[in-house]
């Protein structure tokens, strides 16, 4: 019996040894774990910052080549819809004009700086066979540069056969 308690007694020392940690352990963590994990985590902190910037400026870029690529595209094809007559009488010659984008028309683009687009009507061949339409569009970007599209819009209008259309490249 004596032999028994001895050996619970001892059980009862070790478990309690073991559950206390030597004084360096208590502490917590060390000025240099601290240190590191503070510029690991300030490291990931300033890449997701970043990233999220790079995001945001990828957005707008796309969304005002998106509205330019779409202006370009509607006054092609409104001035491809005009009647005949309408060529014939204002376009024997090379027509090509820079307009503003009216306010109305979009709002994509930074406040206060206007978006242009040019609309030029090419007269092809002596007598007048057909048409070229070509618009492009350029618009404010926040670094005082304009953006322009990487090719502006072509667009055929022959006299006869008004709905067989093609889109010279």
């Amino acid at each position: 019996m004596m032999a028994c308690q001895a050996s619970e007694h001892l059980g009862r020392k070790r478990r309690r040894s073991r559950l206390r940690l030597p004084a360096g352990r208590r502490s917590g963590f060390t000025l240099f774990e601290v240190a590191f994990a503070s510029s690991i985590s300030l490291l990931l902190f300033l890449v997701l910052f970043e990233s999220l910037i790079f995001c945001r400026r990828s957005a707008a870029n796309l969304k005002w080549r998106l509205a330019a690529d779409a202006l370009a595209y509607d006054v092609a094809w409104e001035t491809f819809n005009k009647k005949t007559s309408w060529f014939e009488g204002n376009c024997g010659v090379d027509v090509s004009e820079w307009h503003a984008v009216p306010e109305d028309r979009t709002s994509v683009w930074l406040p206060g700086r206007q978006a242009s687009y040019c609309l030029s009507i090419l007269p092809v061949g002596t007598p007048i066979t057909h048409w070229q339409i070509v618009t492009d569009v350029v618009w404010p970007l926040p670094n005082g540069r304009w953006g322009q599209l990487p090719a502006p819009y072509v667009v055929e209008r022959h006299r006869a056969e008004r709905n067989l259309f093609r889109n010279a490249p």
